[in-house]
């Protein structure tokens, strides 16, 4: 989540940068409202993207909460061996790995 809302920020700076220099450049043939327009459906469209990203987060901790990490492990490896391959099913494993660490570390932060 924390990563996701780091990667919304930049996209949001790349967003307004790359505006402000398109309306600053001397060469500019850009309706300036169409480009407005464009920028804002931008900013737009990643507020609402990082607003369902944070709902599914929430909804997932909740399923873990309720059924616990090792049903969650359990269906992952599970679908995974179905439609992965081994090096994909690695990698997934991986992830979920560095995940937990991070979680972990965060709980434990917030808790001292």
């Amino acid at each position: 989540k924390q990563w996701y809302q780091r990667r919304v920020r930049d996209l949001e700076q790349f967003v307004m940068e790359e505006a402000e220099r398109q309306l600053s450049s001397e060469e500019a043939d850009v309706d300036n409202q169409k480009m407005e327009n464009f920028y804002n459906s931008a900013l737009s469209s990643i507020k609402q993207m990082n607003s369902e990203v944070a709902k599914c987060a929430d909804k997932r901790e909740k399923l873990y909460t309720e059924y616990g990490a090792e049903s969650f492990a359990s269906w992952r490896k599970e679908h995974s061996s179905e439609v992965l391959t081994p090096q994909q099913q690695a990698l997934v494993e991986e992830r979920e790995e560095s995940s937990r660490t991070a979680v972990h570390r965060t709980s434990s932060a917030e808790s001292r």
